[in-house]
């Protein structure tokens, strides 16, 4: 047999993933590995993305006076664009190719900067780093009665919490932004709440960081001759949504976080004031040095930080990081486990899964929150202990 250059690059992804799987099974940290339609198993080093044209959710963009939309839509089959000026009362929707769904929405009449701390509702459903994974968030959502077939809000005065990086990797980033921006609306209306955090790849997309970004993405862009960094710009909805978010929450004596806090994180700020801070760091331009050192957005950042999930600091560390917000506390995401686990004598919970595998077997992980006990919950509302 002729040993040619995909037979390698597989045989090489092959090879490697063994090694990481053995480096870290040990620990219950999972390094991602992405398989793509034309080769296999594949690393994020050598994939051959084959994503392309397809229909994905509205950009909308803020012109002068004017509101405008630009869509790549399906219609009988066929793909194509739309550009056309809408008014604010507009009915738009998604139709997600992945599940042949359509949801419809409207734009919020406006967009507030999110409060930092809240109080315990009766239940919370958390869930990270879903990565444009429609599919899975879609069971995980209907499967515990967070919306209905329709995707309506139907979890009352309850909350869902989304901790960060929904962005990257996945084909239907668009559709599940604004599937949260509606269910945020809709939540408000009946006293419940959407909690979106912010991860580091909405940071990186924000920032027009593009590395993750898949073909599909590029080429819609070109075809609607919009460029991609305007999508997420502060002309844009979700862009001007997405700048009101927060990046760290309490809610009763609870953080949540994407990634986690470092011990020497600065103790002189308050929730609020590092919210406000990364916020300001969006639209700010680094060079790659100073934005890896600062300590809002940088590598050991909320945004970015692994040491608990690895649990490089020591009990007293988390205790007293703890201690400081007075939580009790801390959901994290980012890192990914193999499954749902308590870290640091119970005080810090890891939610970042692989949902992508989890879902193509028809089954999807999330945190659910109950009169102060903590299960994970499955896509059919199965509660299981987490140890």
């Amino acid at each position: 047999m002729k040993f040619n250059k995909t037979h390698f690059h597989s045989l090489f992804a092959i090879i490697i993933f063994i090694g990481i799987f053995a480096m870290n099974s040990d620990s219950g940290i999972i390094n991602r590995v992405y398989a793509f339609s034309r080769q296999g198993v594949l690393l994020n080093l050598i994939y051959e993305d084959s994503s392309a044209f397809s229909p994905d959710g509205p950009v909308i963009i803020y012109q002068n006076e004017k509101i405008v939309r630009y869509q790549v839509i399906s219609d009988d089959g066929k793909i194509s664009t739309i550009t056309q000026e809408i008014k604010k009362g507009d009915s738009l929707y998604c139709y997600v190719d992945a599940t042949s769904d359509i949801f419809k929405f409207k734009l919020q009449d406006t967009l507030l900067v999110e409060d930092a701390e809240f109080p315990m509702p009766e239940k919370i459903l958390a869930i990270s780093d879903i990565e444009g994974n429609f599919r899975g968030l879609k069971m995980i959502l209907q499967g515990n009665k967070i919306i209905d077939e329709k995707f309506n809000w139907i979890f009352g005065n309850n909350h869902l919490v989304l901790v960060g990086d929904f962005f990257d990797r996945g084909l239907n980033v668009t559709e599940c932004l604004w599937l949260i921006y509606k269910l945020e609306y809709e939540s408000m209306k009946v006293g419940g709440k959407v909690h979106f955090l912010l991860g580091n790849h909405e940071l990186m997309n924000l920032k027009g960081q593009l590395k993750y970004l898949r073909n599909k993405y590029k080429v819609n862009a070109d075809s609607l001759n919009l460029d991609y960094s305007e999508w997420y710009s502060q002309n844009s909805e979700l862009g001007r949504w997405l700048r009101t978010k927060n990046s760290i929450e309490k809610i009763g004596s609870i953080l949540f976080v994407h990634a986690g806090i470092n011990k020497n994180f600065p103790k002189e700020f308050s929730l609020q004031e590092i919210n406000d801070s990364i916020r300001k760091c969006v639209d700010i331009e680094f060079d790659k040095d100073q934005q890896r050192s600062n300590v809002f957005i940088g590598s050991v950042s909320p945004l970015w930080y692994r040491g608990i999930a690895k649990q490089e600091e020591t009990q007293y560390d988390v205790d007293n990081t703890l201690l400081h917000f007075k939580a009790d506390k801390m959901i994290i995401g980012h890192t990914i486990v193999d499954e749902i686990k308590y870290l640091y004598n119970q005080k810090v919970i890891d939610i970042d899964l692989y949902h992508r595998n989890n879902s193509d077997r028809g089954e999807m992980h999330a945190l659910w929150i109950e009169d102060g006990k903590f299960y994970s919950i499955d896509n059919y509302g199965v509660k299981s202990a987490i140890y």
